[in-house]
């Protein structure tokens, strides 16, 4: 599942793209102008986060946007379409994010944030979840903006069709085994991979998954964010 990504430049985001000419409102255009200091001329590379990568020159700075024409872009296929992460939220807010945001980086773009009867902190943050979300596909020159749902509720996986993978240390299996089997069912079939909380799902949640498979990580307890990206890098791997 490898591809060829751009690598050491600076990346930015819009959805401003018409004909051959691309624009940077807000955050981008102040980093493109107040930070980086562009000027005209500069190559700037862009992505309009659906899989297009594009290779620019600025043409004109404004007050509160700059243009760029295309010199050239490529368009990459999302390898990891059918996989989304399913995880709640930590009593630890900073470790929450990080394993988002590595997850991000490590090429997963689906995720569903799930209430469980052991996470502490309720409801979602979308916006804030956006936000690293956002800086987590630059930082590591991906062309895919991961999309990401809040449930409340583990049984509403139950509507999606597709495996369902319940990572827990009384699994039966092992997950690393798991993938190696499985490698194209990866890219051609959905693949839900369910995390449980510090202190992991409970029996009766587990069971509300329907049709699912429990396979464990290591024979050794591992953080709940450790789980998570240690399961994104083994998907990233193959």
């Amino acid at each position: 599942m490898k591809q060829e990504y751009p690598s050491d430049i600076e990346f930015y985001f819009t959805t401003e793209i018409e004909n051959n000419s691309i624009k940077f409102f807000g955050n981008e255009f102040k980093h493109i102008t107040k930070v980086m200091r562009h000027s005209l001329g500069d190559t700037i590379n862009a992505t309009d986060g659906k899989g297009k990568y594009f290779e620019t020159e600025l043409v004109s700075i404004n007050n509160d946007n700059v243009i760029c024409n295309i010199r050239q872009s490529k368009e990459y296929k999302n390898v990891f379409e059918n996989i989304t992460f399913c995880f709640p939220r930590l009593k630890s807010n900073d470790r929450f994010e990080f394993e988002l945001e590595k997850s991000v980086e490590l090429g997963i773009t689906n995720f569903i944030i799930i209430n469980t009867e052991r996470t502490i902190p309720k409801g979602d943050k979308i916006e804030r979840w956006n936000k690293i979300a956002l800086a987590a596909m630059k930082q590591s020159l991906r062309t895919y903006l991961p999309r990401i749902e809040y449930f409340k509720s583990i049984k509403k996986l139950n509507s999606f069709e597709g495996e369902k993978i319940v990572l827990d240390q009384k699994g039966s299996g092992s997950i690393m085994n798991h993938l190696s089997k499985t490698t194209n069912e990866l890219v051609d079939k959905k693949h839900y991979f369910i995390f449980g909380p510090e202190g992991g799902l409970s029996q009766q949640e587990i069971e509300q998954v329907e049709n699912h498979k429990l396979l464990f990580l290591t024979e050794n307890r591992l953080r709940a964010e450790t789980a998570v990206i240690a399961t994104a890098t083994a998907i990233s791997l193959l």
